[in-house]
């Protein structure tokens, strides 16, 4: 079968590689639709970042080329020995996250922070944009009966967004700024009402991204390049700021943006992949008491729990989707997103 295999910077290639089959503790998966995530197109341009080039992973025992694509939807087709708790046929949404186990994270209930972590379509041991991947069972979550393939794609950035909402703490009645309306963005925006916020300002410059983020319930949408952001929000909350701002854009700038529109002792979530180092000034830490976090991936409840929220369906998560392509496609897909978005939010790959 061929797959989506990245060797270096800028060189992604359609490869004929062998069809996977489970080993113990292993399921196989007949692949519906995997989306082109933003860490893609971070590898695709200034990487390596996450993927192991030289030396192989500790946890899959690969380096480059591995297959790429780690957020997809498809169908159980075989399990390997020792799984039980999951059924060939049933539909599933795939966990990227890689673990040991058995480091202090691991047994802390963070995987996501493994002292060897690995991710699924980046770290080797395969990935979605192929015919059919393997997986630890572990990483399989069901999808409810009537969720599409569309949507169960989606389920990781969401994960993802459930995650980054988490880490900041914000709940019923709590006030956020989203800077960059894409998935991730979008996720965060859909995780952060779905816990209760009452306002959710975006910060986006795309037109069509901009649209996307109040289709799904932002409350303010601002662009950049017309507002002052920071003016806006502290006027939009009475002065205050907000409870938490999320850096899912990494661009120039909007790490300083993040950090200016939230309020005193506030807490700034950095949820975007950096290809290079932003400047920090701390004293804008000293004179605020703001809290700056990280939020990587998600824990597995964090997982269930982008499922449920996309179960509810009170969120149109299929309406980010603007491209489905094949599978050939996947080489200048890529490489076009990495060039530009346009107005593209998501796109999905069709393996089949």
């Amino acid at each position: 079968m061929r797959a989506l295999q990245y060797h270096g910077r800028g060189d992604v290639r359609l490869n004929d590689v062998a069809e996977p089959e489970p080993r113990a503790g292993e399921v196989k998966i007949a692949v519906a639709a995997t989306g082109i995530c933003g860490s893609d197109i971070h590898e695709f341009r200034g990487g390596p970042i996450a993927i192991p080039m030289d030396a192989d992973h500790p946890l899959t025992g690969e380096h480059a080329p591995v297959t790429l694509g780690h957020e997809y939807s498809g169908t159980v087709v075989a399990v390997g020995e020792g799984v039980t708790d999951i059924a060939v046929g049933r539909r599933v949404a795939v966990s990227a996250v890689l673990r040991c186990g058995v480091c202090p994270s691991c047994t802390d209930g963070n995987p996501q922070l493994c002292s060897t972590l690995g991710f699924h379509g980046l770290s080797g041991g395969g990935g979605g944009f192929a015919l059919f991947d393997t997986v630890p069972a572990y990483t399989v979550f069901e999808l409810p009966d009537g969720m599409s393939d569309e949507v169960g794609a989606l389920i990781e950035p969401l994960a993802t967004g459930v995650h980054a909402v988490a880490r900041s703490g914000i709940g019923p009645g709590g006030t956020a700024l989203v800077l960059g309306g894409g998935p991730i963005g979008l996720t965060t925006v859909v995780a952060a009402l779905a816990a209760g916020a009452e306002q959710v300002v975006v910060s986006e410059p795309s037109a069509a991204r901009a649209a996307a983020a109040a289709a799904l319930g932002a409350t303010t949408v601002l662009d950049p390049r017309e507002t002052d952001v920071v003016a806006a929000v502290r006027d939009l909350t009475g002065g205050r700021g907000v409870d938490a701002s999320f850096d899912a854009a990494a661009a120039t700038g909007t790490f300083d943006t993040a950090l200016g529109a939230v309020r005193a002792r506030g807490t700034v979530v950095n949820v975007a992949v950096w290809e290079a180092p932003t400047p920090l000034q701390p004293n804008a830490l000293l004179f605020t008491e703001a809290v700056i976090t990280g939020a990587l991936a998600y824990t597995p409840a964090e997982f269930t729990r982008a499922v449920e929220i996309a179960r509810d369906g009170r969120f149109d998560l299929a309406s980010m989707v603007t491209r489905t392509i094949a599978l050939d496609e996947a080489v200048d897909g890529l490489a076009s997103l990495a060039a530009s978005p346009g107005d593209d939010i998501k796109v999905l790959v069709r393996p089949s």
